[in-house]
């Protein structure tokens, strides 16, 4: 569970709650005008930017991506490893087999799979690092659709302003209404960047540094596997994982 971030979503609750008691945010920032032109419109070019299974992944996976933490995981592979090449030891390399099935979503076994299959310690570096990199590349296009929509959402505030500030032009002659109507056009850029940096900005350095984590867990694995391969003793492979713990 990754405490940064429910920490983060109650904080921000929490200053909503306090502006709205306070009198520090208004009941005229609440108007669909803004949420139209910022939603929908941001809505739509994202549809035309970016594929599809792409936009289906950012949502999809959004509680996976915000809330769960490889940092357990990654203290928990060298005791795995050295557990592992133990095994392998006393029972030989096909003891790679018993390797936990859930251990990293499954890349521990997916990893010992190919080990055993292949039994090349070079052909499974080749291919299980190029898993990991089409990993790494998976996950920045799902970054970049926040990061995308972190950009278009002020620029659609900004669009929803001018509109608003049309109707705001042709009750020009109406004093009582001219205040209203402006205040429903400005709230639309404070919409548009509000949603950009609550919301786009920190999901997307989320994601971030989650890749940086998913490569460092699958690199330690394949690190691991590959010791054991070349037959080294668990003190060697524990030895070899810690250095990326440090």
């Amino acid at each position: 569970m990754d405490f940064a971030t429910i920490l983060g979503i109650i904080s921000f609750v929490a200053l909503v709650v306090v502006g709205i008691q306070t009198g520090q945010l208004e009941s005229s920032l609440l108007n669909l005008h803004a949420v139209f032109v910022v939603m929908g419109g941001g809505s739509v070019a994202m549809l035309i930017n970016t594929p599809f299974r792409y936009l289906v992944k950012a949502f999809t996976e959004l509680y996976k991506l915000m809330f769960l933490d490889e940092t357990m995981e990654i203290q928990r592979t060298i005791p795995v490893m050295v557990a592992l090449a133990e095994q392998c030891r006393s029972l030989g390399l096909s003891a790679l087999k018993d390797a936990d099935p859930r251990h990293a979503s499954g890349f521990l076994s997916r990893v010992a799979s190919a080990a055993l299959e292949y039994n090349d310690s070079n052909f499974v570096k080749h291919v299980i690092e190029l898993e990991i990199n089409q990993g790494a590349d998976e996950m920045n296009e799902v970054a970049n659709v926040y990061r995308t929509f972190g950009l278009l959402a002020p620029m659609f505030g900004l669009l929803g302003t001018l509109i608003g500030i049309i109707g705001v032009l042709k009750q020009v002659s109406d004093p009582d209404a001219v205040g209203p109507a402006m205040s429903v056009a400005i709230t639309s850029a404070f919409y548009g960047i509000l949603f950009a940096n609550m919301v786009c900005v920190p999901i997307s350095g989320k994601i971030r540094s989650r890749i940086w984590l998913q490569v460092k867990l699958k690199s330690m694995i394949l690190e691991g596997v590959l010791e054991i391969m070349k037959g080294s003793i668990p003190m060697v492979v524990e030895r070899r994982l810690q250095s990326y713990v440090s």
